[in-house]
């Protein structure tokens, strides 16, 4: 956009230049002289002229672009920071979620160990002293005990008991009365389905942290499928002969109330065999 100086010149420009065209015609050399050196000067303020405002208009400009660049800085700053709070927000709830889900693991761990618990107390021995911390005891002796109580029985049915031990004392944690029924049951139901003749072998092996004792018997054993349901309580398997069915039931409850697992394997070449893990001192 041209200023009124610009105007003012550019309109004497035009002047000069018609007044030194007819002076020219004329032969009037000097008006034309003085014309066209008029033009000259007026030329030269005109271009400074319009360098002057090009120099203000691009001046303005750049305080338009520092103005939006500073705008934009602040919009980019504003978004960066609500995108960071947005992203705190974020995970604060996945933060919360994962502490209620966690939560939500622990009373549902601690339900089903309640109800485990209520599930096993009916059946546990009346002996079962429900304590946190158990003694630590010497678990050899206490087998040895249990297969004593049993010398007669395996005697007549001709039965062979055999243990095996580590030469170092092995202890657990546990409850000496309830261990006791608890080999007695294995022990009884070995013979029981044993019937006559063969083989009761006892291995105790201390693990880490934990003891091992394996009851295996020569007997016919129970079918694979029939493994997972002999610790059911009042369950009576294909070769059943009589009982309550209580006995590897209440077994196992002993060893859920030591903390401990127990489990089976079976087969006709090798008999049945009871796995008992046990926490060590």
């Amino acid at each position: 956009m041209k200023t009124n100086l610009q105007r003012l010149l550019l309109a004497m420009m035009y002047t000069l230049f018609i007044v030194g065209m007819i002076s020219f015609y004329q032969e009037q050399l000097w008006i034309m002289f003085l014309s066209f050196v008029g033009f000259a000067v007026s030329s030269v303020q005109y271009a400074r002229a319009c360098k002057e405002e090009s120099e203000e208009e691009l001046d303005d400009e750049r305080e338009k672009n520092q103005s939006l660049s500073e705008k934009y800085d602040e919009i980019k700053e504003r978004n960066n920071r609500m995108k960071n709070e947005f992203e705190n927000q974020v995970e604060l709830k996945e933060r919360k979620i994962e502490a209620a889900d966690n939560e939500i693991s622990n009373l549902s761990n601690r339900l089903d160990e309640a109800i485990r618990f209520d599930d096993i107390k009916g059946i546990l021995p009346d002996t079962a002293r429900f304590a946190e911390d158990f003694d630590v005891i010497s678990i050899t002796p206490v087998i040895r005990k249990v297969l004593r109580s049993f010398h007669d029985r395996m005697k007549a049915a001709g039965i062979v008991m055999q243990i095996l031990e580590p030469e170092e004392e092995v202890f657990a944690r546990a409850d000496e009365e309830s261990l006791k029924i608890l080999f007695k049951n294995i022990i009884d139901n070995s013979i029981k389905f044993m019937g006559h003749s063969g083989k009761i072998i006892v291995t105790v092996t201390n693990a880490v942290n934990e003891v091992i004792v394996v009851i295996r018997d020569t007997g016919e054993g129970v079918p694979e499928d029939e493994l997972n349901h002999i610790f059911e309580i009042n369950y009576q398997g294909s070769n059943a002969i009589g009982g309550t069915g209580l006995g590897l039931a209440q077994a196992k409850a002993i060893v859920d109330y030591l903390d401990g697992s127990i489990y089976a394997k079976s087969s006709k070449e090798d008999g049945m065999g009871i796995f008992i893990h046990l926490k060590s001192e």
